[in-house]
């Protein structure tokens, strides 16, 4: 009887305890609600300088992504959006993030699920016509943000 009553007692504590973790998930965040890893601000990497040079230097860099993924080249332009030399394009937006966030949350958040969006593509390896997609469109973010912080649009 003893053994019983222990093992209806447990049994209670795991289905409790499973739906207090269900409506946690759905009520908490954690599912259902939409959330997005670009709701928080993204950490910095520290290593770009935001300002019209910065930003001239993406716009080019970007471009370099475009042009390599518009080729079929991939590595090429994983190499430019990822290693680049003075700092890669995606530590730039990585950066960007913060001040941007401050002025337009949105258009951050748009930045942000763009560059998501780009290096899922990147690590596919397969679709190389999706990064060149993707890359315009961070590209045109990016010029969009030089103009909300007060920096001329770069690349016109």
């Amino acid at each position: 009887m003893r053994g019983d009553i222990l093992l209806f007692l447990g049994l209670v504590a795991v289905i409790g305890g499973g739906v207090i973790a269900g409506a946690m998930f759905v009520w908490g965040g954690g599912g259902g609600g939409g959330s997005s890893p670009c709701d928080q601000p993204v950490l910095p990497r520290g290593e770009s300088e935001i300002s019209q040079m910065g930003f001239q230097a993406e716009d080019a860099g970007l471009t370099r992504v475009i042009d390599a993924a518009s080729m079929g080249n991939l590595e090429e332009a994983e190499e430019a959006f990822s290693y680049a030399a003075n700092g890669a394009v995606r530590d730039f937006t990585y950066d960007l993030d913060q001040p941007l966030r401050e002025v337009d949350e949105e258009l951050a958040k748009d930045l942000c699920e763009a560059v998501n969006r780009i290096e899922e593509e990147l690590t596919v390896k397969e679709r190389v016509d999706r990064v060149a997609i993707e890359a315009r469109r961070i590209r045109e973010l990016v010029r969009k943000a030089a103009e909300v912080l007060g920096y001329a649009r770069p690349g016109e």
